[in-house]
This record gives C-alpha cells, sequence and structure tokens, in this order.
C-alpha cells in the first residue's frame, strides 16, 4: 500500500462512533479546514523563542513582587513543544467537515495557563452556567419557573477565535481577581 492508502480510524465528533477515512481524505479535510478557518500563516515558529519571553516577563513581576517564587517556577515550561493540530470529522454536518483540535500538551505557555486557571476560575461561577448536559438536565428537572417555559440551545462558530479579548479582559478587572493570591 502506498502512503495514501493508508487508513485513518477516528472518533467521531459527536455520538460514540468511529470514522475511517484514508490518510489522503483526512489531509484534504485538515487542509479545507486550515485554508478556510480564522487562521494567519506566521513567517517562524515562535515556540523556541516564547520560553524567553516569558521568563523575562516573570522575572519582572518576581522582582516587584507582584508574584512569588512558587507562581514563577508553577509558570514555566522549561522544555516545551509546538501545540499539535488533529481534527475529528463531524458526522452530523454537511459535508463531514472537520473539528479542529489543539493539543496543548506540553506547549510553552500551558504551564503559565494552568496558574491563571487556577485564579480566574471563581470569575466563571454563575447561576447561568452550564457545565454539561448532565448538569442541564438536572436544571431542567428542577426548573419551576413557569414564566420562563422556554430554552433554547445555541451552536457559536468559531467561539473562541471570535471572542473580543479586550472585552474579556475588561470583565476579569470588573470582577476584580484578588491580586494579593498572587503573592
Amino acid at each position: 500500500q502506498t502512503r495514501t492508502q493508508r487508513l485513518r480510524i477516528l472518533p467521531a465528533d459527536k455520538g460514540n462512533s468511529i470514522v475511517i477515512l484514508t490518510h489522503k481524505q483526512y489531509e484534504s479535510k485538515m487542509e479545507t479546514h486550515i485554508e478556510e478557518g480564522p487562521y494567519t500563516l506566521l513567517k517562524k515558529d515562535p515556540t523556541p523563542t516564547l520560553p524567553g519571553k516569558l521568563d523575562r516577563v516573570l522575572k519582572r513581576l518576581l522582582a516587584d513582587k507582584t508574584i512569588t517564587r512558587d507562581f514563577y517556577n508553577a509558570a514555566r515550561n522549561l522544555h516545551p513543544r509546538a501545540p499539535q493540530l488533529y481534527g475529528t470529522p463531524k458526522i452530523h454536518k454537511q459535508g463531514v467537515p472537520i473539528r479542529p483540535i489543539v493539543s496543548f500538551y506540553n506547549t510553552p505557555l500551558i504551564a503559565l495557563h494552568k496558574v491563571l486557571a487556577h485564579y480566574l476560575k471563581p470569575l466563571t461561577n454563575s447561576p447561568l452556567r452550564l457545565k454539561d448536559s448532565n448538569h442541564m438536565i438536572d436544571v431542567l428537572k428542577t426548573h419551576t419557573q413557569p414564566e420562563f417555559p422556554y430554552q433554547c440551545s445555541l451552536d457559536v462558530k468559531s467561539l473562541y477565535t471570535s471572542c473580543d479579548m479586550s472585552l474579556a479582559q475588561k470583565s476579569i478587572k470588573k470582577k476584580k481577581v484578588p491580586t494579593a493570591t498572587l503573592r
């Protein structure tokens, strides 16, 4: 068999199914997604330079006593790799496009992400937030407000790439994440 005839056995994006594609079909779907998606081609891979840039920022924050030595150590990744993109077929959509998944395992900013997620998680506490479909079922079972008898589900296209980061930053500042927890 040639390389393009090999098969890819993938989990479907939704449901408990598998999808079998040739390597060529999978690569074609991934290329289509990248070409049509909200991506910008970089001139060079930033992976090798990001740890140094992050380290300089963290050292400045450490010197200013904005963060502790423990925070500094926890927010660094000394041996990073570039994020890996792969996809799962959306068998419930016309043309079976690919849902992109980016593995950030051991990437330059993953350690910082984990530390910041710990501090930002309290901002997500809201009675309107649903964790998952099981949580929604539990909420619906206890739903006792007849003046709001309707529910809806929304499908957002490119949610994260469509987010206005300045609004996210304003929201975080408005909620006042306690910086004392960083010291």
